[in-house]
């Protein structure tokens, strides 16, 4: 399942960040190796899409930028 959401934060140096989940503005965990093929960054309020690894921490993966 695709979500949406933006980002709140991410420090590019330490490959790790936090996404605010639309609508319910929950903050996912996204590390570097949760980008998409491309995406080398991400930057506060980028809108990303994005899908959820729901393993034992739920973190993002496959994000890429909308």
């Amino acid at each position: 399942m695709q979500f949406t959401g933006i980002v709140k934060s991410y420090d590019a140096d330490e490959g790790v960040g936090y996404i605010v989940r639309e609508p319910d503005r929950h903050e996912i965990l996204v590390r570097s190796s949760g980008l998409a093929l491309g995406v080398d960054a991400l930057y506060e309020g980028d809108r990303v899409a994005f899908d959820i690894d729901m393993g034992t921490n739920a973190q993002a993966r496959n994000v890429m930028r909308t």
